[in-house]
């Protein structure tokens, strides 16, 4: 029986409450009033520890309350002053495996029998220890030495983590609201390595989003930091000065290598300086020739060239002319095997990433105006009404005598300049076409930034006299290629594609709703194996080989047809081949990835200069709700909402307001201008 007056302890919610006994309620229940100034019943059964006569139940209750929390603070404050460490060390070293009470823990902790504040204080900290001891039934364990080290060792772990966070939280809200003009924010004094690794982590959560492996504890650190926005870990990475605000995200997430090692640049320049591939005396000398180049005036890595000759009888003697990229990089070289990682040249509006490295790429391989080079040359023969009358691939050495860009290689032939190698290249065009080819035209757009920043965007002619010269001078090329190739039965590379789903009606102008709707019966391009037929170009065989300073496959199929030229086994069997192929599919994807993403981004941060304003546009596609639109100044693709009361056919322009653009979501919101202002 508990007396009335009595303080007595028990368990209640998993922790040791305080109570006064009010009175007795039933014979073995009590009626009390708690330290959380609650009156209850409680089970005599159920007391742990008891204090007769600690306080007259009729005092006030205030009183009562006040008195109850103080004796358990007392009790809380001795068991966070007894050092179970030193207990539990005391007692290890010669009885690690025997069980203990309580009373006899209290004995030896406090040299006597222990009086019940002192139970109560021992109780409490056992109780709330994880480390050194675990209870069964009434006794208690001592927990093993490793069990024990290990604990002590996540412990620390987790006080240094709560002690970061501590510091780190309130650094990543400074670095967020007021990063220094260079960009960062001074890292706090012995957490340096801390800060980097959170850095680390935002980085990682930028590149992945969801699928980083930190993704929920920096959204957590984040949240504690007051930082919500949806882009803030990239926000954080500019604002710590390790990004720019356009920083290529795809860069990183690809790891694609941007420059070359202190080792591959001194190994091209090494090549790129000996004279071997000049002085061979094998190469057939064709610096006679009147060798032109027409590129984008921006083109630092010039793989082709063209030339003209009149023949007795009104024929022509067609020269194109390769870069012989085959002559500098021999395979297996750690250049080679660095080309085939990077697979291609990369053409970014900000960046250009280089397939060879500079001395080689822009230099020894460039067909560069005024300078003696090696090339691969394709010699192709035609009659007065341009049929085919022989093609010839040598090893060569040229001189180009003149550099043109597309401009003003417009207007040498506007001016009747290569007036038959022009007549040629639209002869060749109309007799792909009569065999199945489409043509399409659609305009170049160049996109470009400069180094301050600034975007221009210029959209080229769909169907300018120097574009049909170049890109049917190409195509003959790698159609004579993949026919010798073919007939020899040589492992090659070669391009495919096959018959549109629907039939394609041919143009000579460029339509943009016609484009848009052929687009959806296109079929992808394929590279592989098997010789098959190209419909899209309307070619039984094709391959590439017109680009061995930027594409890799061209590299290998240039080294293939040398080869075989000059009377030796094919370089590559079958299954080299196969394997090369492999490996060069996932940076090709890639590359193709980030020319994309890297295109839309700054034509999208370039209307993003343009709120507000009205652009011309053309209606492509119609939805029930909406208009699909092209930009016509940069062919940017997007919604539009229906004009009221004017239902307009694909084919139609409109004026249009941009209103909204998100570059990283590659999001353009624009809306029609008011019917009042009547759309063509």
């Amino acid at each position: 029986m508990i007396p009335p007056g009595t303080l007595v302890e028990f368990l209640q919610n998993k922790r040791v409450a305080v109570a006064l006994c009010l009175r007795q309620d039933k014979p073995g229940r009590v009626f009390v009033r708690t330290d959380e100034a609650r009156e209850e019943k409680l089970l005599e059964d159920k007391v742990l520890f008891s204090v007769a006569g600690f306080l007259d139940p009729a005092s006030p209750p205030e009183q009562i309350d006040e008195a109850l929390r103080r004796a358990a603070r007392d009790r809380e404050d001795l068991a966070s002053t007894i050092p179970l460490a030193d207990l539990w060390a005391l007692l290890h070293e010669d009885h690690p495996t025997e069980p203990f009470s309580l009373a006899g823990l209290a004995e030896i902790y406090f040299g006597s029998a222990a009086d019940p504040v002192q139970s109560s204080g021992l109780y409490r900290a056992l109780e709330s220890d994880r480390v050194f001891f675990t209870r069964k039934a009434e006794n208690y364990l001592l927990r093993g030495k490793i069990q024990v080290e290990e604990t002590l060792q996540r412990q620390q772990v987790e006080a240094n983590r709560l002690r970061e966070r501590e510091v780190l939280v309130p650094w990543l809200s400074n670095l967020w609201q007021k990063p220094s003009p260079n960009g960062g924010a001074a890292f706090p004094e012995g957490f340096e390595d801390a800060c980097r690794r959170i850095l680390t982590w935002i980085r990682e959560v930028s590149l992945q989003g969801v699928e980083a492996r930190r993704f929920k504890d920096v959204h957590a650190l984040l949240k504690e930091a007051g930082i919500s926005r949806k882009d803030a870990p990239f926000q954080l990475m500019v604002k710590a000065g390790l990004w720019s605000e356009h920083e290529n995200l795809l860069l990183h997430r690809f790891r694609t290598s941007v420059d070359f090692s202190d080792e591959l640049m001194a190994e091209a320049r090494r090549l790129a300086d000996q004279a071997e591939p000049l002085a061979d005396s094998s190469r057939l000398d064709l610096r006679h020739l009147e060798c032109f180049t027409i590129d984008d005036v921006f083109t630092t890595e010039i793989d082709d060239a063209l030339s003209l000759e009149e023949l007795p009888g009104g024929g022509i003697r067609v020269g194109i002319h390769i870069a012989d990229a085959a002559a500098y990089v021999t395979p297996d070289t750690a250049l080679d095997l660095e080309a085939r990682a990077r697979a291609t040249a990369i053409y970014l509006p900000d960046l250009k990433v280089r397939m060879l490295p500079p001395p080689l790429a822009d230099e020894a391989c460039s067909l560069v105006a005024g300078q003696d080079r090696p090339a691969f040359s394709f010699l192709v023969d035609y009659d007065p009404d341009f049929v085919q009358v022989r093609a010839e691939m040598v090893s060569s050495t040229i001189h180009v005598r003149e550099r043109l860009s597309y401009e003003s290689a417009d207007e040498a032939l506007q001016a009747g300049r290569w007036e038959r190698l022009l007549a040629l290249a639209r002869a060749l065009r109309d007799g792909r076409r009569a065999e199945g080819a489409v043509t399409v035209p659609f305009p170049r757009v160049n996109v470009r930034v400069d180094s301050q920043g600034r975007i221009s965007i210029e959209r080229e002619a769909a169907n300018a006299p120097s574009q049909v010269l170049v890109s049917e001078m190409a195509v003959l090329a790698n159609r004579i290629a993949g026919e010798f190739l073919a007939e020899n039965g040589a492992a090659a590379l070669f391009r495919s594609q096959e018959a549109p789903d629907k039939p394609i009606e041919d143009a000579e102008e460029y339509d943009p709703a016609r484009a848009y709707a052929a687009r959806r019966f296109m079929r992808k391009g394929t590279l592989g194996m098997t010789p098959a037929r190209h419909h899209g170009l309307g070619l039984d065989y094709y391959t590439q080989v017109t680009s061995p300073i930027r594409r890799y496959g061209d590299l290998l199929m240039q080294r293939q047809i040398k080869a075989l030229l000059a009377g030796r086994s094919p370089l590559y069997e079958p299954a080299q081949l196969e394997e090369l192929l492999g490996a060069l599919r996932q940076p090709l994807e890639q590359s193709d990835a980030l020319e994309k993403d890297r295109r839309t981004y700054w034509i999208l941060r370039y209307l993003e200069e343009r709120l507000w304003q009205e652009t011309d546009a053309v209606v492509v596609a119609n939805h029930p709700d909406k208009h699909i639109v092209q930009l016509c100044d940069c062919l940017f693709e997007t919604e539009c909402a229906h004009v009221p009361g004017r239902p307009l056919p694909p084919g139609s322009r409109i004026p249009v307001r941009i209103e909204l653009v998100w570059p990283r979501d590659s999001v353009v919101r624009v809306s029609p201008v008011g019917p009042e202002e009547d759309p063509d």
